[in-house]
């Protein structure tokens, strides 16, 4: 029995290494997914404010090239003014003439508003493609780095899982049902009793149950995690 709590002993190292792996394997792609869905959300953001970027940019350069041209339109208008012989005529076009100055006016001031719209966002874009390339980056180098990682712990799992079935044939069927009993409901299945207390749910075992156990002629069972159990050989 003696060997039986050695081979316990050598499959909770075992069962650790495997949890740890299994850990691992399960948050190397939640690191991934964190950085996709941060990327995702700025890019998201990214494309709103650069819509709404180029819209302005197109409204503005519309806006400027319509008043030169309008510019142009009063100048001529300006010129006429010198050939023109009745009052009325003369009247018409300074009426076009100052319609003209209101309209390029109030383009010029809302050329002025939306350019300055124009720069806020420019300033929220630059951080923002930065960071854009930051992540992508980072997203790249990350897939590399764990897709190396984990055929590392998958090859480090299977290892592990072979050693565990190999000690766990060299014990009774018996001790191995319970085993696989207890796996399906806790991990790990095995506890080390350190002055009497169970090290996985910390609770002392009755002081019968310790003395028989420090006997090493059976394999029992904590009465609290039904984990079975096996103190430190000399």
């Amino acid at each position: 029995m003696k060997d039986h709590m050695a081979e316990l002993a050598q499959i909770l190292k075992i069962d650790q290494t495997l949890l740890t792996v299994k850990e691992e394997l399960e948050e190397l792609p939640a690191k991934v997914r964190a950085v996709q869905t941060e990327l995702k959300e700025l890019e998201t953001d990214y494309q709103k404010k650069k819509a709404e970027w180029d819209k302005l940019d197109t409204q503005v350069r519309q806006l400027k090239q319509q008043n030169s041209e309008d510019a142009e339109k009063l100048k001529v208008k300006e010129e006429r003014l010198n050939s023109i012989k009745t009052t009325k005529e003369y009247q018409a076009v300074l009426k076009e003439i100052a319609a003209g100055k209101t309209s390029h006016k109030e383009r010029e001031t809302l050329v002025q508003q939306l350019s300055a719209s124009w720069e806020k966002l420019a300033q929220e874009l630059n951080p923002l493609e930065g960071r854009r390339q930051e992540l992508g980056s980072s997203l790249e180098k990350e897939q590399g780095e764990i897709s190396e990682r984990l055929e590392a712990l998958r090859s480090r799992l299977k290892e592990a899982e072979a050693q565990l079935q190999e000690h766990l044939g060299s014990l009774p069927e018996d001790i191995r049902h319970k085993f696989r009993r207890v796996q399906e409901k806790r991990q790990p299945a095995i506890a080390r009793v350190v002055d009497g207390t169970c090290q996985e749910c910390f609770i002392n075992v009755p002081p019968q149950l310790f003395i028989e156990i420090q006997k090493k002629q059976e394999i029992h069972s904590c009465p609290n995690c039904h984990r079975l159990l096996f103190i430190q050989l000399d």
